[in-house]
Protein backbone atom coordinates (compact mmCIF):
# COMPACT_ATOMS: atom_id res chain seq x y z
CA UNK A 1 0.00 0.00 0.00
CA UNK A 2 2.91 2.20 0.48
CA UNK A 3 4.15 1.73 -2.98
CA UNK A 4 0.39 2.33 -4.41
CA UNK A 5 0.56 5.51 -2.64
CA UNK A 6 3.92 6.56 -3.37
CA UNK A 7 2.35 5.75 -7.06
CA UNK A 8 -0.35 7.66 -6.38
CA UNK A 9 1.90 10.98 -5.16
CA UNK A 10 3.46 10.37 -8.58
CA UNK A 11 0.78 10.60 -10.73
CA UNK A 12 -0.74 13.36 -8.59
CA UNK A 13 2.05 15.74 -9.70
CA UNK A 14 2.07 14.64 -13.27
CA UNK A 15 -1.83 15.38 -14.04
CA UNK A 16 -3.19 18.55 -13.24
CA UNK A 17 -5.97 19.54 -11.43
CA UNK A 18 -9.25 18.47 -11.79
CA UNK A 19 -8.56 15.41 -13.77
CA UNK A 20 -9.08 12.87 -10.23
CA UNK A 21 -10.52 10.06 -12.91
CA UNK A 22 -7.60 10.76 -15.09
CA UNK A 23 -5.11 10.41 -11.78
CA UNK A 24 -7.06 6.87 -10.72
CA UNK A 25 -6.82 5.47 -14.07
CA UNK A 26 -3.59 6.05 -13.79
CA UNK A 27 -2.55 4.93 -10.19
CA UNK A 28 -4.55 1.61 -11.39
CA UNK A 29 -2.39 0.63 -14.47
CA UNK A 30 0.54 1.66 -12.30
CA UNK A 31 -0.74 -0.78 -9.59
CA UNK A 32 -1.35 -3.37 -12.60
CA UNK A 33 1.75 -3.31 -14.05
CA UNK A 34 4.04 -3.63 -10.71
CA UNK A 35 1.45 -6.57 -9.47
CA UNK A 36 2.08 -8.55 -13.04
CA UNK A 37 5.61 -7.38 -13.40
CA UNK A 38 6.69 -8.69 -9.79
CA UNK A 39 4.62 -11.89 -10.48
CA UNK A 40 5.69 -12.35 -13.88
CA UNK A 41 9.46 -12.20 -12.95
CA UNK A 42 10.60 -12.83 -9.10
CA UNK A 43 6.81 -14.73 -8.73
CA UNK A 44 5.86 -12.30 -5.93
CA UNK A 45 6.02 -8.34 -4.91
CA UNK A 46 8.72 -6.83 -2.50
CA UNK A 47 5.69 -6.84 0.88
CA UNK A 48 5.16 -10.67 -0.50
CA UNK A 49 9.38 -11.10 -0.68
CA UNK A 50 10.05 -9.69 2.81
CA UNK A 51 7.05 -12.16 4.15
CA UNK A 52 8.79 -15.06 2.56
CA UNK A 53 5.62 -15.88 0.30
CA UNK A 54 5.04 -15.61 -3.26
CA UNK A 55 2.24 -16.58 -5.98
CA UNK A 56 2.29 -19.52 -7.44
CA UNK A 57 0.86 -20.96 -10.42
CA UNK A 58 -1.66 -24.10 -10.29
CA UNK A 59 -0.43 -27.14 -12.26
CA UNK A 60 1.82 -24.71 -14.12
CA UNK A 61 5.47 -23.98 -12.92
CA UNK A 62 5.37 -20.05 -14.22
CA UNK A 63 2.40 -17.67 -14.45
CA UNK A 64 1.38 -16.79 -17.89
CA UNK A 65 1.82 -13.02 -18.92
CA UNK A 66 -2.43 -13.41 -18.93
CA UNK A 67 -2.81 -14.59 -15.86
CA UNK A 68 -0.20 -11.97 -14.17
CA UNK A 69 -2.52 -8.91 -16.09
CA UNK A 70 -5.61 -10.72 -14.90
CA UNK A 71 -4.56 -10.84 -11.13
CA UNK A 72 -2.85 -7.39 -11.60
CA UNK A 73 -6.39 -5.97 -12.48
CA UNK A 74 -8.09 -7.70 -9.26
CA UNK A 75 -5.15 -6.21 -7.11
CA UNK A 76 -5.36 -2.73 -8.67
CA UNK A 77 -8.83 -1.05 -7.98
CA UNK A 78 -9.50 -2.17 -4.20
CA UNK A 79 -5.98 -0.39 -3.59
CA UNK A 80 -7.10 2.58 -5.22
CA UNK A 81 -10.43 2.15 -3.42
CA UNK A 82 -8.33 1.76 -0.43
CA UNK A 83 -6.52 5.25 -0.92
CA UNK A 84 -9.36 7.41 -1.67
CA UNK A 85 -11.13 5.51 1.07
CA UNK A 86 -10.58 8.52 3.59
CA UNK A 87 -11.51 11.61 1.34
CA UNK A 88 -14.45 9.81 -0.14
CA UNK A 89 -15.95 8.53 3.28
CA UNK A 90 -15.35 12.20 4.58
CA UNK A 91 -17.50 13.56 2.25
CA UNK A 92 -20.70 11.18 2.06
CA UNK A 93 -22.26 13.74 4.08
CA UNK A 94 -22.02 16.54 1.20
CA UNK A 95 -23.97 14.92 -1.71
CA UNK A 96 -26.09 11.81 -2.97
CA UNK A 97 -23.15 11.40 -5.46
CA UNK A 98 -20.64 11.70 -2.60
CA UNK A 99 -22.74 9.31 -0.75
CA UNK A 100 -22.91 6.81 -4.14
CA UNK A 101 -19.03 7.15 -3.81
CA UNK A 102 -18.21 6.90 -0.89
CA UNK A 103 -20.66 3.66 -0.14
CA UNK A 104 -18.90 2.25 -3.91
CA UNK A 105 -15.48 2.58 -2.03
CA UNK A 106 -15.94 1.26 0.84
CA UNK A 107 -17.91 -1.82 -0.87
CA UNK A 108 -14.58 -2.49 -3.07
CA UNK A 109 -12.28 -2.38 0.31
CA UNK A 110 -15.07 -4.46 1.99
CA UNK A 111 -15.64 -6.84 -0.86
CA UNK A 112 -11.45 -7.10 -1.69
CA UNK A 113 -11.13 -8.17 2.14
CA UNK A 114 -13.74 -10.84 2.45
CA UNK A 115 -13.04 -12.36 -0.88
CA UNK A 116 -9.61 -12.74 0.96
CA UNK A 117 -10.86 -13.66 4.65
CA UNK A 118 -14.17 -16.16 3.61
CA UNK A 119 -12.19 -17.76 0.56
CA UNK A 120 -11.14 -21.60 0.71
CA UNK A 121 -7.30 -21.83 1.32
CA UNK A 122 -7.49 -18.06 1.38
CA UNK A 123 -7.70 -17.69 -2.46
CA UNK A 124 -9.27 -14.32 -2.75
CA UNK A 125 -10.60 -12.80 -6.40
CA UNK A 126 -7.24 -11.84 -7.95
CA UNK A 127 -6.22 -15.85 -6.97
CA UNK A 128 -9.43 -17.10 -8.25
CA UNK A 129 -9.27 -14.76 -11.66
CA UNK A 130 -5.54 -15.60 -12.44
CA UNK A 131 -5.52 -19.86 -11.10
CA UNK A 132 -3.23 -18.95 -8.56
CA UNK A 133 -2.62 -19.33 -4.85
CA UNK A 134 -0.16 -17.15 -2.37
CA UNK A 135 2.45 -20.03 -0.53
CA UNK A 136 5.55 -19.73 1.24
CA UNK A 137 8.46 -19.61 -0.89
CA UNK A 138 9.68 -22.58 0.42
CA UNK A 139 7.02 -24.31 -0.95
CA UNK A 140 6.85 -27.29 -3.99
CA UNK A 141 7.67 -25.22 -7.30
CA UNK A 142 4.96 -26.68 -9.28
CA UNK A 143 1.35 -26.45 -6.62
CA UNK A 144 -1.12 -29.85 -7.91
CA UNK A 145 -4.47 -28.45 -7.98
CA UNK A 146 -5.56 -31.64 -6.30
CA UNK A 147 -3.37 -30.01 -3.20
CA UNK A 148 -5.13 -26.80 -2.97
CA UNK A 149 -8.53 -28.65 -3.47
CA UNK A 150 -7.58 -30.50 -0.77
CA UNK A 151 -6.56 -27.56 1.44
CA UNK A 152 -10.01 -26.05 0.30
CA UNK A 153 -11.94 -28.58 1.71
CA UNK A 154 -9.85 -29.64 4.69
CA UNK A 155 -12.09 -27.88 7.24
CA UNK A 156 -11.02 -28.45 10.83
CA UNK A 157 -13.72 -30.37 12.75
CA UNK A 158 -16.65 -28.24 14.54
CA UNK A 159 -16.36 -27.36 18.26
CA UNK A 160 -18.65 -29.62 20.15
CA UNK A 161 -20.90 -28.24 22.67
CA UNK A 162 -23.23 -29.50 25.12
CA UNK A 163 -26.08 -28.80 22.68
CA UNK A 164 -24.41 -29.72 19.60
CA UNK A 165 -21.71 -29.09 16.84
CA UNK A 166 -21.22 -24.90 16.69
CA UNK A 167 -22.45 -23.43 12.86
CA UNK A 168 -20.09 -23.66 10.13
CA UNK A 169 -18.73 -20.21 8.49
CA UNK A 170 -20.71 -20.86 5.39
CA UNK A 171 -24.05 -21.29 7.55
CA UNK A 172 -23.52 -18.03 9.07
CA UNK A 173 -23.16 -16.28 6.06
CA UNK A 174 -26.62 -18.18 4.55
CA UNK A 175 -28.46 -17.13 7.36
CA UNK A 176 -27.12 -13.50 7.66
CA UNK A 177 -27.82 -13.70 3.98
CA UNK A 178 -31.43 -15.12 4.40
CA UNK A 179 -32.24 -12.51 7.22
CA UNK A 180 -35.20 -10.57 5.41
CA UNK A 181 -36.71 -13.59 4.19
CA UNK A 182 -39.97 -13.45 6.43
CA UNK A 183 -39.90 -10.51 7.48
CA UNK A 184 -41.90 -8.37 4.12
CA UNK A 185 -42.29 -5.47 6.36
CA UNK A 186 -38.56 -4.48 6.56
CA UNK A 187 -38.25 -5.31 3.39
CA UNK A 188 -40.60 -2.57 2.28
CA UNK A 189 -39.33 -0.13 5.14
CA UNK A 190 -36.03 -0.42 3.67
CA UNK A 191 -37.06 0.49 0.17
CA UNK A 192 -38.22 3.49 1.30
CA UNK A 193 -35.25 4.47 3.04
CA UNK A 194 -33.18 4.38 -0.40
CA UNK A 195 -36.60 5.81 -2.30
CA UNK A 196 -35.98 8.82 -0.04
CA UNK A 197 -32.55 9.35 -0.76
CA UNK A 198 -33.21 8.89 -4.63
CA UNK A 199 -35.57 12.14 -4.10
CA UNK A 200 -33.43 14.02 -2.50
CA UNK A 201 -35.28 14.19 1.29
CA UNK A 202 -31.54 13.28 3.42
CA UNK A 203 -33.56 14.37 6.62
CA UNK A 204 -36.55 12.04 5.80
CA UNK A 205 -34.36 8.90 4.60
CA UNK A 206 -32.24 9.86 7.97
CA UNK A 207 -35.54 8.96 9.82
CA UNK A 208 -36.64 6.11 8.07
CA UNK A 209 -32.90 4.34 8.34
CA UNK A 210 -32.78 5.03 12.51
CA UNK A 211 -36.66 3.42 12.21
CA UNK A 212 -35.71 0.31 9.58
CA UNK A 213 -32.78 0.23 11.96
CA UNK A 214 -34.79 -0.06 15.34
CA UNK A 215 -37.39 -2.49 13.59
CA UNK A 216 -34.23 -4.55 12.54
CA UNK A 217 -33.05 -4.77 15.56
CA UNK A 218 -36.30 -5.36 18.08
CA UNK A 219 -37.71 -7.94 15.02
CA UNK A 220 -34.43 -9.89 15.15
CA UNK A 221 -34.23 -10.13 18.82
CA UNK A 222 -38.45 -11.33 19.22
CA UNK A 223 -37.58 -14.04 16.68
CA UNK A 224 -34.75 -15.47 18.08
CA UNK A 225 -36.32 -15.38 21.75
CA UNK A 226 -39.58 -16.72 20.57
CA UNK A 227 -38.15 -19.34 17.95
CA UNK A 228 -34.42 -19.80 18.58
CA UNK A 229 -33.31 -17.59 15.17
CA UNK A 230 -34.69 -15.90 11.91
CA UNK A 231 -35.86 -17.36 8.69
CA UNK A 232 -32.16 -17.28 7.51
CA UNK A 233 -31.12 -19.19 10.60
CA UNK A 234 -33.62 -22.19 10.35
CA UNK A 235 -32.85 -22.22 6.17
CA UNK A 236 -29.05 -22.61 6.98
CA UNK A 237 -29.43 -25.22 9.49
CA UNK A 238 -29.22 -22.72 12.64
CA UNK A 239 -30.30 -22.34 16.28
CA UNK A 240 -29.60 -19.08 18.48
CA UNK A 241 -28.74 -20.72 21.85
CA UNK A 242 -27.84 -19.77 25.69
CA UNK A 243 -24.85 -21.31 25.79
CA UNK A 244 -25.93 -22.16 29.40
CA UNK A 245 -28.92 -23.61 28.78
CA UNK A 246 -28.91 -24.49 25.60
CA UNK A 247 -32.64 -22.88 25.31
CA UNK A 248 -33.42 -19.61 23.08
CA UNK A 249 -32.38 -16.58 24.83
CA UNK A 250 -34.22 -14.20 26.95
CA UNK A 251 -35.83 -11.51 25.05
CA UNK A 252 -33.76 -8.67 26.86
CA UNK A 253 -29.85 -10.99 25.99
CA UNK A 254 -31.34 -11.07 22.52
CA UNK A 255 -32.38 -7.72 22.36
CA UNK A 256 -28.64 -7.26 23.07
CA UNK A 257 -26.91 -9.43 20.62
CA UNK A 258 -29.06 -7.61 17.64
CA UNK A 259 -28.54 -4.46 18.93
CA UNK A 260 -24.18 -4.92 19.32
CA UNK A 261 -24.80 -7.10 15.44
CA UNK A 262 -26.36 -4.00 13.94
CA UNK A 263 -23.79 -1.68 14.78
CA UNK A 264 -21.15 -3.65 13.12
CA UNK A 265 -23.77 -4.70 10.11
CA UNK A 266 -24.75 -0.82 9.76
CA UNK A 267 -21.19 0.73 9.67
CA UNK A 268 -19.68 -1.02 6.47
CA UNK A 269 -16.05 -0.56 7.56
CA UNK A 270 -16.93 -2.62 10.74
CA UNK A 271 -17.87 -5.37 9.24
CA UNK A 272 -13.82 -7.07 8.26
CA UNK A 273 -13.96 -6.77 12.26
CA UNK A 274 -16.64 -8.74 12.69
CA UNK A 275 -15.40 -11.38 10.46
CA UNK A 276 -11.54 -11.59 12.01
CA UNK A 277 -13.31 -11.78 15.52
CA UNK A 278 -15.76 -15.28 14.37
CA UNK A 279 -12.79 -16.50 12.26
CA UNK A 280 -10.30 -16.35 15.20
CA UNK A 281 -13.00 -18.05 17.91
CA UNK A 282 -12.69 -21.41 18.14
CA UNK A 283 -16.77 -21.42 18.60
CA UNK A 284 -17.20 -19.03 16.37
CA UNK A 285 -18.84 -16.54 18.71
CA UNK A 286 -19.02 -12.81 17.69
CA UNK A 287 -18.82 -9.93 20.10
CA UNK A 288 -22.79 -10.03 19.93
CA UNK A 289 -22.61 -13.50 21.27
CA UNK A 290 -20.41 -12.55 24.00
CA UNK A 291 -22.58 -9.86 25.02
CA UNK A 292 -25.42 -12.38 25.13
CA UNK A 293 -24.12 -15.15 26.16
CA UNK A 294 -25.28 -16.93 23.15
CA UNK A 295 -23.60 -19.48 20.71
CA UNK A 296 -24.84 -20.64 17.55
CA UNK A 297 -25.34 -24.47 16.91
CA UNK A 298 -25.82 -26.22 13.58
CA UNK A 299 -28.85 -28.28 13.78
CA UNK A 300 -28.47 -30.32 10.96
CA UNK A 301 -26.28 -32.88 12.97
CA UNK A 302 -23.17 -32.08 10.52
CA UNK A 303 -25.45 -33.04 7.30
Amino acid sequence: MALAGLMYFVVDRLVPEPRLIARLLLTAVAVVAYEALFCLYTRATPGKLATSLRVAPIDRYEIDPGAAIRRGIAVAYPTVAVLTLPAAVGSMSSSIGSLVVGGFAVAVVAGAFLSVATAPARRGLPDRVADTIVVPYEAPQVISRDSVDGLAGGTAAPFLTAWGPVASREARRQGRAGRLDDSPALVVLLVAVLFAWTLDRPAVAIALACLWAAALVIDEARKIARDGGTAGHRAAGEAVLDEATGEPPTFGAALARSAVLAVFWLFPPLVPVLVIWIRLSPKRRGPHDLVAGTIVIDTTGGR
